[in-house]
């Protein structure tokens, strides 16, 4: 994420959304000018996928 862009995670209101929602307890929001990247998987798979034998 670069430095232009600010963060904000809040969790999500109402005991229905939290129970029924189906989308987690946190949201979060982004904004401002820049790249923001994602990652979706574990950080484990992500390495395996990167990572190359030598030898």
């Amino acid at each position: 994420m670069e430095a232009g862009i600010k963060l904000d995670i809040t969790t999500v209101p109402g005991l229905k959304n939290i129970m029924f929602g189906g989308e987690g307890l946190f949201l979060t929001t982004v904004e401002g000018p820049g790249t923001v990247w994602l990652q979706s998987m574990p950080i484990s798979k992500l390495a395996s996928l990167l990572y190359v034998p030598r030898g």
